[in-house]
């Protein structure tokens, strides 16, 4: 697994792991709003700005077209599979960013730096990247870990409340796959009063359940599929939220994947309803509601191009109960529709 470094100064961190580092082997991706901290974060490392590709921000630039634009700055600055490529900011880039480290040259070095909470506690952890192509989500990727990823929560401080509820979603959901006690301590969470010390540790919690899964299964052949709890319809979701010019954000669209989610495995493996309705109390008093009925179609066409699909329909993982798994469930289409009049 990648090494995750925890700190309240990632300029030290990067300093002490760029130490050794030439500047001409350096490059740095970062977006349109991340590439403000470069500054900050390079400040003691020899960098050249030439040498930073900066995205557009937003779910509709996860593109091959962006990463056509990272890898024709490594071609022209002479990168070669030693070089390092430090990926500064969200999902968005550490997913693009790891892309083209994981194909460049059949491979170069890569640091991810997350800058927001849903990139901390998934995004840019255990490995996958890729792009959207044909509206469909990350339907082109690798399995590639970065050498390091750096979390600094001071980079929650500049998120608007929004962006944060986005991450925590995911963190949700961590809850749903450890145990009782963090779900509860995470929905019970006022989280604008929640100092970063506190904060920092919930982060710490949701990285190491991660961590745990993804270090037995690097590649998804099994365990790892649990990780995809809310996704299968999440993704479906801000596909299409896409495709209709109202994009959710990434966790947005993941919170109400865990609600249909969740009433699917009422319905198949007795998932406790009081729970499902704690849950689901929660997401409709934060996230933001999303007409799903008039689309039922538009998203189980979605849903068929799901990753996990191995056979004709579409591959839930489901949970008989918090910490509980059942891989490999394909339900029938009126179960989910019925699912997505639920949200």
């Amino acid at each position: 697994m990648e090494s995750i470094i925890f700190t309240t100064d990632a300029s030290l961190v990067l300093a002490e792991l760029l130490g050794g580092v030439r500047h001409e082997d350096l490059f740095i991706v970062a977006d349109k709003h991340t590439v403000g901290f470069c500054d900050r974060l390079f400040e003691k490392v020899d960098w050249i700005p030439s040498h930073v590709a900066v995205l557009d921000c937003g779910e509709e630039y996860k593109s091959l077209e962006s990463v056509s634009r990272i890898w024709a700055m490594l071609s022209k600055r002479g990168a070669h599979r030693s070089s390092i490529l430090v990926c500064v900011g969200g999902g968005v880039v550490t997913d693009l960013g790891g892309f083209a480290a994981s194909t460049f040259k059949r491979g170069m070095r890569c640091i991810n730096v997350p800058t927001t909470l849903l990139a901390q506690v998934d995004a840019s952890l255990g490995g996958k990247t890729g792009f959207n192509f044909n509206g469909l989500k990350n339907e082109i990727g690798t399995f590639s870990i970065p050498e390091k990823v750096i979390i600094d929560v001071h980079f929650l401080s500049h998120l608007p409340v929004r962006e944060r509820m986005s991450g925590f979603a995911e963190m949700i959901k961590h809850g749903l796959l450890s145990d009782r006690e963090y779900l509860t301590r995470l929905l019970s969470l006022e989280y604008q009063e929640t100092s970063s010390e506190d904060f920092l540790e919930l982060i710490r919690r949701s990285v190491a359940i991660k961590d745990e899964i993804v270090s037995q299964d690097p590649r998804e052949q099994g365990l790892r599929k649990v990780l995809n709890f809310g996704h299968t319809i999440g993704h479906a979701i801000e596909s299409l939220s896409i495709m209709r010019g109202a994009t959710l954000l990434h966790g947005e669209a993941v919170a109400l994947g865990l609600v249909a989610e969740l009433y699917l495995s009422v319905r198949e493996k007795g998932f406790p309803e009081e729970t499902y309705r704690e849950v689901w109390d929660f997401i409709k008093r934060y996230y933001p509601n999303y007409p799903l009925i008039d689309h039922v179609d538009t998203l189980y066409g979605l849903m068929l191009h799901d990753k996990k699909n191995e056979r004709r329909g579409v591959n839930f993982t489901l949970l008989p109960g918090i910490g509980e798994f059942s891989l490999d469930n394909y339900c029938s289409k009126d179960l989910v529709v019925e699912a997505l009049s639920q949200v």
